[in-house]
């Protein structure tokens, strides 16, 4: 199973991400833009607009006027994903680690207090939305199935993911050696992690890659077409 997962699925997973993103940009930008919808006060072109859309895409501002509660879950939880993507990045290579400790930090602290604590901030923040999804009869008509199947898949990323923080011993090397040897194709040097939970969260996290496209998780490069679209005078 291993092998299917390690080997196999990571390209797949790559070739159905890249061809389904490349599929939802082609659509958006042939979308037709409809008559002017210029909302006031109107961004001024050019820098304007894209200062609007970082604000947006960044801090939420229309969602903190329209539901603080929401627009605070909203920003821990991305904010949380965000130093959880950056902390992989040491996963991936020891090139980062040798940066940090140059500059004098101690990177398995960093990453024990900072990556523990995204972790937890971001579990707490999912079961919140998807309870929120359940307790709001508004949110709940507008929800499907996909929805909280979004929400369940990340859930259990999380999960697996803290697990390997929290519980059973991750062995760093290894996987660094994995991945270099994947990014390389250099499989006959390759050593495969031994650790049923690292593969558990290696497979959901690749499901999750090959659902975006196809999701509403896409928000993230959507929004980009969305304002310029709406605040385009």
């Amino acid at each position: 199973m291993s092998n299917l997962i390690g080997l196999i699925l990571p390209f797949i997973t790559v070739l159905i991400f890249v061809i389904g993103m490349g599929y939802r940009f082609y659509i958006w930008t042939k979308t037709p833009q409809p008559g002017k919808m210029t909302l006031f006060p109107t961004p001024t072109p050019g820098g304007g607009t894209f200062i609007s859309i970082i604000k947006e895409s960044f801090f939420f501002p229309g969602l903190f006027k329209g539901d603080r509660s929401l627009w605070i879950a909203a920003w821990v939880f991305h904010a949380s994903l965000a130093l959880i993507i950056l902390g992989h990045l040491r996963v991936f290579s020891g090139f980062f680690d040798r940066i940090l400790i140059n500059m004098g930090v101690d990177v398995d602290l960093m990453s024990s207090t900072g990556g523990g604590a995204a972790g937890i901030l971001i579990l707490i923040t999912a079961i919140w939305l998807l309870l929120r999804r359940f307790a709001l009869r508004r949110v709940r008509e507008i929800s499907n199935a996909s929805d909280f199947l979004a929400l369940l898949l990340v859930l259990a990323i999380i999960f697996t993911g803290n697990s390997m923080r929290f519980g059973e011993h991750f062995d760093l090397e290894i996987t660094r050696n994995y991945f270099a040897h994947l990014f390389t194709f250099s499989f006959a040097e390759m050593t495969l992690p031994q650790s049923g939970i690292f593969w558990t969260h290696f497979f959901l996290v690749q499901l999750l890659i090959m659902y975006i496209p196809f999701s509403k998780i896409l928000h993230f490069g959507g929004i980009f077409f969305t304002q310029s679209l709406i605040q385009k005078s």
